[in-house]
């Protein structure tokens, strides 16, 4: 064990030596790439906008930018016909447009916060409201007139006009006093039967809390509490367009399981610190969400009841747990019922008039979604009705495909679901559904105009990895393309409906800003320039992005392929495979990846005779539901058949010597890594970094949706975790992780490494990183890592015999 002089922690058996470069001739990259420029600090690349957003009036662009050698962000306004883009001062940028913007119905009063105070924006005049510093929770308006915003349980009413502030409701999480019982056990009885003074004392208090009452009555002040009971905390909340309503989730505070440990070795003072970091998947309590609406005017809160939802008392898990509980020669479990809910994040969606609501609830084992609508003009303010449920055998998409809303008139609902396995567009009007996008393709991010005559969205049409911008009618009868930039792209509509922002990236160029009008046809027009010259000049590989064929029953893996002229000649060429992490990420796609540094690695490989791809194999984002669930029960089976199915391409299309094939990556990419070199046949080497080992040690919200947890399905742990396969380790194996990893665990790392010296196998190495979390921050510690990673791959890939 020793320090190197970069402050990174070695664990080996064997020593790490510097790597030096060989200059290689290329066809495509001439300039030769070195470790240290691609692993320093990306300001050298050009620093991308973020954050970007137009300004009400649809002719000004705002964005982020970091500046450089500095963490901090500047405010940059940029006229949206092109130009010059100004750096806001410090004067100016406490006074511009928040991106977090509220309209009002008529659409000519515009308010927002910026630093804590209020501001509005009327006839293109602007107005600061409050100077205080500390307004926060802004809901929105009421009719034009008024705005509203939150302080916990209570909502704060202004009118633009007068000033006068007024409180709509306080909703308490406590018992209500007037419902308190009299305490009937005998000491209790004794105190005020021997002392006047408690027995006058219990008869003031309840006169005051009578008056009370009666004072909150008057409509001059404030309206008496909403009591929902003590022990719960507020989880959704949300006021109507209108100000009559209010919609909210409570729940009991959420109890994670007993929480891990993380030291810290390097402090500031010498001593080492110790924090609590998240729980482990299934360690936790479910939090059961309960719903209400509340009446603001009568003061009353109406909760809603969910027993007759479809499926609510189903449980879809319940012969699993029977099978391994008469397995385990366990009691037979109860099935729970009604199941568990929640509110899903921004689920809460009412008409312009406020009069129609729906909310999405998704239940706490993934299984469903629904969304549920309520008519407020009726009697009963507790009654629901049930516009679309969505199931899934594996899990629901909860972090994707959720949006939904009303149309212009409230007589129509329209929502994303996956339910034909891939995420489209439908429109629900007196009933039916209607199917506004159809085909194998994904939608998302949809703007409806203010009349409700289009709706905007972003989709994959064309190809898996290309994105672009698309319009349909609310009929679905005109579906029109609007932008053709081949490549990564994000979109905003602008509040005047006649351009759009682009946020568009390719291969070798980071993401810029464009603006473009609606029209069909119309061009879009640069407004920043994001790479450096420094970057620009290197000419970069662009890589294929080949769909390669599955031998697995798969569809085609779509690939980024790195190559270049000389690789595809002479004797055949080692191979470098990279696993992107996350799992449900996409990789091969035609835009700016934000593994950017893997990017220039696989440049500098192809310079050392390499040929590299990074694969979409099952899992990953971008190719519908199926793909996303194929790991099911089963983490790291189709995603090794899918690399090897691209090594077998690689030998038959890239000249690629098959005894000669590497494989890195990080977070799932290093799980993946184990993975392969456990139960592979066909890696000489990989490189394994801040890598799963035990699924039963990571989080509860992403690992219960794929292996539900633990207690349930053992079995998926057991055949999903690579520590269960680390004795098939027969090839040389790195492993880097940060010891302050507060995702992936450094513990991850360590119960691996001691596995494997108890099977007592040499053939592993562990690099240990004592400042670094899960994503490194230090260029010092990038350019150690990935030294070691290539050093690998000289010796034990390309040095192959």
């Amino acid at each position: 064990m020793r320090i190197n002089k970069n402050g990174i922690l070695l664990l080996s058996a064997a020593v790490f030596i510097s790597v030096g470069f060989v200059p290689t001739a290329s066809a495509q990259v001439t300039n030769t790439l070195k470790m240290e420029q691609i692993m320093a600090h990306p300001d050298w690349m050009g620093i991308a906008p973020d954050r970007s957003y137009f300004s009400q009036d649809g002719k000004q662009v705002y964005f982020l930018r970091k500046a450089v050698g500095s963490e901090l962000r500047d405010l940059y306004k940029v006229s949206a016909q092109g130009g010059i883009a100004q750096k806001l001062s410090a004067a100016e940028m406490v006074l511009a447009e928040s991106e977090q913007k509220f309209t009002s119905p008529d659409r000519s009063r515009t308010i927002w916060l910026r630093n804590g105070n209020l501001f509005l924006l009327k006839n293109g005049k602007q107005q600061q409201l409050t100077r205080t510093g500390e307004m926060s929770g802004l809901l929105g308006f009421i009719g034009n007139e008024q705005i509203a915003w939150r302080l916990d349980g209570k909502i704060i009413a202004m009118n633009l006009q007068s000033g006068e502030q007024t409180m709509l409701v306080n909703i308490k999480n406590d018992d209500d006093p007037a419902t308190r019982k009299e305490s009937t056990d005998y000491l209790s009885a004794q105190q005020s039967r021997l002392f006047d003074i408690v027995k006058k004392r219990e008869t003031d208090k309840r006169e005051s809390e009578v008056r009370q009452r009666e004072l909150a009555s008057q409509v001059t002040n404030a309206p008496m509490p909403i009591y929902l009971g003590k022990g719960r905390e507020f989880r959704s909340f949300s006021l109507s367009p209108d100000g009559r309503y209010v919609f909210l989730s409570t729940a009991a505070p959420r109890k994670d399981g007993r929480s891990d440990k993380m030291p810290h070795y390097i402090t500031a003072d010498g001593y080492v610190k110790i924090e609590d970091v998240r729980s482990k998947v299934g360690t936790g309590s479910e939090s059961d969400e309960a719903l209400y609406i509340v009446e603001v005017g009568a003061n009353k809160a109406h909760k809603l009841n969910l027993e007759q939802l479809t499926g609510i008392n189903d449980d879809p898990l319940l012969s699993l747990k029977l099978e391994t509980a008469k397995r385990l020669a366990k009691p037979a479990p109860k099935a729970a019922a009604p199941r568990a809910v929640y509110v899903n994040f921004r689920g809460v969606r009412w008409s312009l008039t406020g009069q129609q609501l729906a909310f999405s609830l998704f239940s706490a084992d993934n299984k469903d979604r629904w969304i549920l609508t309520m008519n407020l003009n009726d009697g009963d303010k507790s009654k629901w009705q049930l516009a679309h449920r969505l199931s899934d055998r594996a899990w629901v998409n909860d972090g994707s495909f959720n949006e939904f809303g009303w149309s212009a008139d409230g007589k129509a609902l329209w929502y994303l679901s996956e339910e034909s396995g891939y995420s489209q567009l439908y429109r629900l009007i007196d009933g039916k559904a209607q199917a506004l996008t159809n085909g194998n393709f994904e939608v998302s991010n949809v703007q409806m105009t203010h009349d409700g005559k289009w709706f905007y969205y972003r989709a994959n049409k064309k190809h898996p990895g290309i994105h672009e911008v698309y319009r349909v009618s609310n009929d679905g009868r005109r579906d029109e393309v609007l932008t053709d930039m081949n490549g990564g792209i994000e979109y905003e509509l602008a509040p005047t409906e006649d351009k759009l922002l682009l946020t568009h990236s390719t291969t070798t160029r980071q993401p810029d800003l464009f603006v473009q009008s609606t029209q069909v046809g119309a061009k879009p027009i640069q407004l920043t320039q994001s790479n450096s010259k420094e970057f620009t000049q290197i000419n970069w590989i662009k890589p294929e992005i080949i769909g390669i064929p599955s031998k697995h029953g798969a569809a085609p893996i779509y690939t980024r392929v790195y190559r270049d002229n000389k690789t595809q000649v002479g004797e055949r060429k080692p191979a470098v495979l990279f696993v992107h992490g996350a799992g449900y990420l996409q990789a091969a796609h035609h835009g700016w990846s934000n593994y950017f540094r893997e990017m220039m690695f696989h440049n500098l490989l192809v310079q050392q005779g390499y040929v590299v791809i990074d694969m979409d194999y099952r899992a990953s984002a971008g190719y519908g539901r199926d793909w996303r669930t194929a790991i099911y029960q089963r983490m790291g089976t189709p995603e090794l058949e899918d690399y090897e199915d691209g090594i077998d391409w690689l030998v038959e299309n890239a000249n690629v010597d098959p005894q000669r094939i590497g494989i890195y990556g990080g977070s799932y990419g290093g799980f993946m890594t184990f993975m392969a070199m456990f139960k592979s046949e066909k890696f000489a080497a990989g490189a394994a970094l801040r890598p799963v080992a035990d699924w039963a040690h990571y989080n509860h919200g992403y690992t219960s949706n794929i292996l539900n947890t633990p207690d349930v399905d053992p079995d998926a742990y057991a055949r999903s975790s690579p520590i269960e396969f680390a004795a098939g380790l027969k090839r040389p194996l790195l492993i880097c992780s940060g010891i302050l990893d507060d995702n992936v665990f450094f513990q991850d790392s360590i119960r691996m490494v001691q596995k494997l010296i108890e099977l007592k196998n040499p053939n592993f190495e562990l690099a240990v990183y004592p400042v670094e979390a899960h994503g490194f921050r230090e260029p010092e510690s990038w350019l150690d890592e990935y030294r070691r990673i290539f050093k690998l791959m000289e010796r034990e890939v390309k040095g192959r015999k």
